[in-house]
């Protein structure tokens, strides 16, 4: 059996956890209700598209031969309207007023725009220009040809994805189920918020965090500090999800019991430590029934950091597209930054895009892995490597991407 990392770097999490990943099953859902959700087939053009010869533009479909000079003036048939039956023939000698997107009479061969025209008391239509032959006509399968893929397998479908099914006449469509997510956190100091807090007791707000990271999952409610209980929960979360998170407990103190429950429950660990802050104590493992177990910090910025870096990729995976490490970029920094310590740390801070257009960051003010509000206004985290030194204001940082600024 193969042994777990221990006090693993990020970097070296995010090369083994994509061998242990693969996609869930999947269920056929109406493309309608498909956005956010990820493509479990190829999907083809089920025709040519265009369907049909048609125009580009608002103006006059003509025949080529019938405009030879600077200014032409043809009687008009009447006019060809987007959505028509495609049975209109031109008549040599005449033009047709038409709409973009209508189909173009059999024997024209050009559009003259509507801003080159103009109606004559007598219905008849001056039209300047010499056309050229295909002008503002958009050919039948200039688009895609019938077979042609359009989407692909593991592809994240947004608006554009699923308006371009619509537009393939794609009424339902395959795509991988949304895992089942729970989230357990432990400890017999928490209380939900709003209640009456006594004594040392805190409100739990890593359960918060990470359901709103998650946008979706459930909470299994909270765990005591006792083997049989914690032991109990466990086992439902790891039967019941495809991820289980669990806050809390991971450590080494008296009362930090999950991993010795776990390992009860038959969980192979991944992961069991971390060479990084904050997150130290987070462990990462495979329950016997296939479900991924995601130990994390009860420490909240340790916690949502940690789920960032590796539980939404974790997801991806399942999901069915190619599990990959959170986006980063280089950015330059708006303050200076003190020389790291002896870990990698991935500091809270605040991306933008300056007025130059250049990305820049600048460091949060955070009294470490316990405080509650340390990602408040974070949406990046600064990636330091151990052991760096000093950074001023100016210089380039590698930067973990948690959100987009508005």
């Amino acid at each position: 059996m193969q042994q777990p990392l221990s006090s693993a770097t990020a970097e070296m999490v995010w090369h083994e956890l994509p061998r242990h990943i693969v996609g869930g099953r999947l269920e056929r859902v109406a493309s309608q209700a498909a956005c956010g959700r990820v493509l479990g087939e190829d999907v083809a053009l089920p025709f040519d598209f265009p369907p049909f010869d048609r125009a580009a533009m608002d103006g006059f479909a003509v025949r080529v031969e019938d405009c030879p000079g600077p200014e032409t003036t043809l009687p008009s048939m009447g006019l060809v309207k987007a959505g028509e039956p495609i049975a209109r023939v031109l008549q040599s000698g005449c033009c047709a007023r038409i709409n973009t997107g209508a189909p173009v009479p059999d024997g024209a061969d050009a559009i003259v725009m509507v801003e080159d025209s103009t109606d004559l008391p007598d219905g008849r239509v001056l039209l300047r220009g010499a056309p050229r032959p295909g002008q503002h006509i958009e050919r039948q399968g200039a688009v895609g040809r019938a077979g042609d893929r359009l989407l692909s397998r593991g592809q994240r479908l947004d608006a554009g994805a699923v308006a371009a099914l619509a537009a393939a006449g794609a009424e339902r469509v395959n795509v991988f189920r949304r895992p089942v997510v729970g989230v357990l956190a432990t400890g017999d100091e928490l209380v939900d918020a709003g209640a009456q807090r006594r004594g040392a007791e805190l409100f739990d707000s890593n359960s918060a965090g990470l359901l709103a990271m998650l946008g979706y999952g459930w909470s299994i409610g909270r765990a005591p500090d006792e083997l049989a209980g914690l032991t109990s929960r466990l086992s439902r979360g790891a039967a019941e999800c495809d991820l289980l998170c669990i806050t809390g407990g991971m450590s080494r103190g008296t009362h930090d019991l999950v991993p010795q429950a776990l390992e009860s429950l038959g969980v192979r660990w991944i992961v069991s430590g971390l060479n990084m802050k904050p997150g130290k104590p987070t462990r990462i493992g495979l329950a016997p029934s296939g479900a991924f177990v995601l130990g994390l910090p009860g420490n909240p910025v340790s916690c949502l950091v940690c789920f960032a870096l590796f539980g939404r990729m974790i997801l991806d995976g399942r999901e069915g597209l190619a599990p990959a490490p959170p986006p980063r970029l280089r950015c330059r920094l708006r303050d200076s930054m003190p020389a790291n310590g002896s870990r990698p740390m991935f500091q809270p801070a605040c991306w933008c895009v300056d007025d130059d257009g250049a990305a820049c960051v600048r460091p949060l003010a955070w009294r470490g892995s316990g405080d509650p509000f340390g990602l408040a206004s974070a949406n990046a985290l600064i990636h330091r490597p151990a052991g760096a030194p000093p950074a001023s204001a100016g210089d380039e940082v590698h930067v973990v991407l948690l959100s987009v600024p508005r």
